[in-house]
């Protein structure tokens, strides 16, 4: 094989690829990604057996056909420190030869013929979304999800599609995350993704993008193809908890706030926070809003601001964690939080399509 490259180009499409190769696995060979080099460009390949990326380069001259595993981490790590913007890829023999600006590298890879093949995925129903709008709802989304291995009921995000709209919804037991899109399909489905596929599929979507994303939810398997890349991952095969039963249908108090205000006299208030009690209470008056804070070993915050108060007010108990992790990814100015009291879980609305559902800290 014998390819000249876009440096560019191809470390962006290594670093997708490379994204699913396994920090640890019983068969080294999948430390590796193949390139495979036709008339009209290169394929790159990488799996762990669960998870599969494939992303294709037309923009390449070819001099010679070909297939070579490279190895993932150092192909990488090279590809980020060259500066020249072409690069050359010559193989023989599972060796590499890389040449750029003056620089040459080998890298010695495996046998090709040994590496897994692609499984072809059924066919199964479909929906397409921007890939900016897909991206947005990944942000908005992922970091409410069970990291817990142990929580496997709750260690991905829900993609829900019904009646012409597609949801995602992740939580941990404590918060619940909703994102939602109107879409223009007839698709029903509902399958519930791992995090690092979605955490993967968020490196090959750019902000803001309205190129469009394909999605193919089979039984076991969904596919994410944009452009030139296409993602293949394993579903969870677990019954994801009834998430509309736990939105709030009604509040005693509503409270209106800029967004950059709540989460500055926040971070202000969670400084003094006790170690062991993660917890700042929000008190409610007639148009302001007071947080305080505790430890015996830190002291003590106080912090009040102006908002717009409807309802009979109150008090509330939150870990202030939870509530600044949303508020990294809105996009409104102006937030909602409506709230009855430490029993019943609050709902901040911080997008149009976007609500965020966290339960207090009661009896503290």
């Amino acid at each position: 094989m014998k390819i000249l490259c876009d440096r560019t180009a191809l470390q962006e499409a290594v670093n997708v690829v490379s994204s699913v190769v396994p920090a640890k696995t019983t068969k080294p060979i999948l430390y590796n990604f193949r390139v495979r080099a036709e008339a009209d460009g290169i394929t790159l390949f990488a799996t762990d057996l669960e998870m599969a990326a494939k992303v294709t380069l037309d923009a390449v001259k070819v001099g010679r056909k070909g297939t070579v595993l490279l190895p993932a981490r150092e192909s990488a790590a090279l590809l980020r420190e060259i500066t020249d913007p072409t690069v050359t890829l010559e193989s023989s023999d599972n060796r590499c030869r890389i040449e750029s600006g003056g620089g040459s590298f080998v890298l010695l890879g495996e046998d090709p013929e040994q590496f897994p093949d692609e499984v072809a995925v059924k066919s199964g129903k479909r929906l397409e979304i921007s890939c900016g709008r897909m991206l947005r709802m990944i942000q908005e989304t992922v970091f409410a999800a069970a990291k817990e291995e142990t929580r496997y009921a709750i260690n991905g995000v829900l993609l829900d599609a019904a009646a012409g709209c597609v949801r995602m919804v992740a939580t941990d037991g404590r918060r619940l995350a909703i994102s939602y899109e109107n879409v223009d399909t007839k698709s029903e489905f509902k399958v519930v993704v791992p995090l690092r596929a979605l955490n993967t599929l968020s490196r090959a979507l750019s902000e803001g993008s309205k190129e469009m994303l394909r999605i193919e939810a089979g039984d076991k398997q969904i596919v994410f193809t944009t452009g030139k890349t296409q993602l293949v991952s394993q579903l969870l095969e677990t019954r994801f908890p009834d998430y509309e039963g736990v939105l709030p249908k009604s509040a005693d108090t509503t409270v209106e706030i800029q967004r950059s205000v709540l989460e500055g006299a926040l971070r202000r208030a969670a400084i003094l926070c006790s170690a062991e009690l993660r917890m700042v209470r929000f008190e409610v008056g007639e148009q302001s809003l007071r947080m305080t804070a505790e430890s015996s070993a830190r002291g003590r915050a106080d912090v009040s601001i102006d908002c717009v108060v409807k309802g009979s007010g109150g008090s509330i108990n939150f870990n202030p964690d939870y509530i600044l992790e949303a508020l990294r990814v809105c996009q409104l100015d102006q937030v909602r939080l409506d709230m009855s009291d430490d029993s019943m879980p609050a709902k901040f609305t911080l997008g149009e399509s976007y609500t965020y559902v966290v339960m207090p800290i009661s009896g503290a």
